[in-house]
């Protein structure tokens, strides 16, 4: 009989068990895009205090052949919970996904929550099919929520790109300015940083996801930069300065140093008050040139953003992404 069991995060056998089926559930993505072991390593580890996170695996006899995990936020989206799910490549239509997304939802009423969010990656080439892990999904009650453009920039052959575009800024930046820090917001900046960073998710498109904003005390801050250093990760935070010296846009790369080849691109935003000065562009050419230099051995950048979001997909084009694959968001209430 199959036995679902959770991981053990303090025993790294065991977790490299799991994350070799999760990446083996995932053949038809392009791999660079999937994060290796080594940078996965520490992060799959280590305890948060703002996620609950359970890894999850389903064995038959003495082979795992199932991985999934649940992700409860503590300290936002109460009513929410997430979830990722694969099945090794070599055992799937025996029923693994099925009875791991019942021991999902099992588990996300136990908690209280009310809403399952997970997602779907669909091939290049392949964005109006209805792929199989998309049938998956549906048949099982899930609905669309939102649709993300998932690309992807290799450093060294943009970077020529770049010049004409920080012409750009300079022509239209005016009074505003752009301020670069590693790892560690400045003090000077870091109570009207969390306040941008707490509207977020009102101002990003979002589809139907219903995400709430979060607040981010300078407490909460700081406990976030700790905790990225504790797990690896070199963040490089480019902001966009009003004249009042308050933070008014900002995006942030983040790197893991046990395999710092690929970064990924976390939230970039500018406040709608302050628009109209090529502000997004400014923070993310600072932020990329700044990853060049403070790790140099970075090759690819990668990204995700609604395809509705229009004016950030024209900054990500003409700095030289390019589209990958396609995430598909989906979400039930259970």
């Amino acid at each position: 009989m199959p036995e679902i069991t959770d991981v053990d995060i303090r025993d790294e056998a065991q977790v490299r068990e799991w994350y070799d089926v999760w990446r083996a559930g995932q053949p038809h993505r392009p791999q660079e895009l999937i994060p290796s072991w080594e940078s996965a390593r520490v992060p799959l580890s280590t305890p948060r205090d703002d996620f609950d996170v359970t890894l999850i695996g389903l064995r038959e006899a003495d082979t795992l052949v199932g991985a999934a995990l649940l992700n409860l936020p503590l300290a936002d989206n109460p009513t929410v919970a997430y979830a990722d799910l694969m099945t090794h490549a070599d055992h799937r239509r025996r029923g693994i996904g099925t009875a791991l997304l019942a021991e999902l939802e099992g588990r996300v009423r136990a908690a209280g929550r009310e809403r399952l969010l997970s997602e779907v990656f669909v091939p290049a080439g392949r964005e109006g099919e209805v792929t199989r892990d998309m049938a998956f999904a549906e048949s099982r009650g899930y609905a669309v929520a939102n649709r993300e453009g998932m690309k992807a920039v290799r450093l060294a052959g943009s970077e020529s790109l770049w010049p004409p575009l920080e012409a750009e800024v300079e022509a239209a930046i005016g009074d505003y300015r752009v301020v670069t820090w590693q790892d560690a917001c400045p003090e000077e900046y870091v109570e009207s940083f969390g306040q941008a960073v707490s509207r977020v998710m009102s101002l990003i498109p979002q589809g139907d996801l219903d995400l709430e904003d979060r607040e981010w005390t300078v407490e909460r801050i700081r406990s976030a930069e700790q905790h990225r250093v504790e797990i690896g990760l070199v963040t490089i935070e480019s902001a966009a300065v009003a004249p009042d010296g308050t933070v008014v846009g900002l995006t942030g790369v983040r790197a893991n140093l046990g395999d710092p080849r690929v970064a990924r691109v976390g939230v970039t935003m500018v406040l709608p008050e302050h628009r109209g000065h090529r502000l997004g562009l400014a923070t993310k050419l600072a932020s990329h040139r700044a990853l060049l230099e403070h790790v140099p051995c970075c090759e690819l950048v990668a990204t995700s953003n609604a395809e509705t979001n229009t004016h950030m997909n024209a900054i990500n084009e003409a700095m030289g992404y390019r589209q990958l694959e396609t995430l598909v968001e989906y979400h039930k209430r259970v």
